[in-house]
């Protein structure tokens, strides 16, 4: 199950898929997959979930499709006979968690409040999805939870949006956000498929929120390196001297002998690091992992800092938890 869930944080976002219609189940699931968005939970609110279910696991095995509002154990069986690879309802229901785990199917079950989290956490659980979310606090209650449930990672679901998935997104204890806003009942019943990937990357955009921290510029020894903090005070940009940099202001960090990068380096602020490597890595994009430092115990997630392995225009990336 732990690949699973793995697969939950890298994708970020889970589409919540309400649909009346099983023949626009694969043209969804590609404009998803196009979007950036290769998930679903297909809700059992309507008829046509199972056969919606069936169809996008035949067309689209790299589609994480999984069953939502399931809250019985017979929805559940049909879910497993349709090919789910997980299973999400909207509180907890003994009888259906305990069917999950006894067929190996990952589940979150709903939790509004700590007795849902602790009833979860009984059976072994601790990835478990926060609804309604934006009514129980938002992202309020995902860190008042943190505190005494550190073990615990969160999917919130019910009111999130675009504008807000930011602030969940740069949590720690958020395994990843479920949503309903790129995939709306007009938007599937009017087949608008380029409306819904284009949802789907303003989402990915928003969820990871790349910024420019500063720019690195390689100097040959501690002497020049002086010299260009000393131009760039000419405009403003105030001189710190650290023990291996110079920085002007907080925007230039001149390095005092050569560092990584033909010419120096970007910092690249994200939300979450290793959602981001996840993401880069489908453009050619990998981690330098000697050079990974760690938001807590070294040498396990999450990541603080870490450079990629490719330059842009002569300068090193490395990213960093905003």
């Amino acid at each position: 199950m732990a690949d699973i869930f793995t697969q939950f944080r890298d994708i970020g976002i889970i589409p919540v898929v309400a649909i009346n219609d099983a023949a626009k189940a694969v043209p969804l699931a590609k404009a998803l997959i196009a979007g950036g968005l290769p998930a679903a939970e297909v809700t059992f609110r309507t008829a046509a979930a199972e056969d919606a279910i069936k169809a996008i696991v035949k067309s689209c095995p790299e589609m994480l499709v999984g069953a939502g509002t399931v809250i019985n154990v017979e929805q559940a069986e049909r879910a497993k006979n349709a090919g789910v690879k997980f299973i999400v309802s909207p509180g907890y229901k003994e009888d259906v968690v305990q069917y999950c785990l006894d067929n190996n199917i990952p589940v979150m079950p709903g939790v509004s409040d700590p007795s849902g989290v602790e009833a979860a956490l009984a059976h072994g659980l601790n990835h478990i999805k926060l609804f309604p979310a934006e009514v129980v606090g938002g992202v309020k209650m995902i860190d008042a939870l943190g505190g005494p449930f550190p073990q615990c990672s969160f999917m919130p679901t019910g009111g999130v949006t675009t504008q807000n998935l930011a602030e969940y997104a740069k949590r720690k204890n958020i395994l990843c956000m479920g949503g309903t806003w790129m995939v709306k009942a007009d938007l599937i019943n009017g087949e608008k498929w380029d409306e819904i990937t284009q949802i789907c990357k303003d989402a990915v955009k928003a969820m990871h929120g790349f910024k420019i921290d500063h720019v690195g510029i390689n100097a040959s020894d501690e002497g020049k390196a002086n010299e260009i903090a000393d131009t760039f005070a000419l405009f403003g940009l105030a001189k710190k001297v650290g023990n291996s940099s110079i920085f002007s202001d907080t925007q230039i960090e001149i390095m005092k002998k050569p560092g990584r990068g033909t010419n120096g380096h970007l910092s690249v602020l994200t939300h979450n690091v290793d959602r981001a490597l996840a993401y880069l890595k489908q453009f050619g994009f990998n981690p330098v992992m000697e050079t990974a430092s760690y938001l807590g115990e070294v040498g396990k997630s999450p990541l603080k800092v870490v450079y990629l392995d490719k330059e842009i225009g002569g300068f090193a990336i490395h990213l960093k938890k905003d």
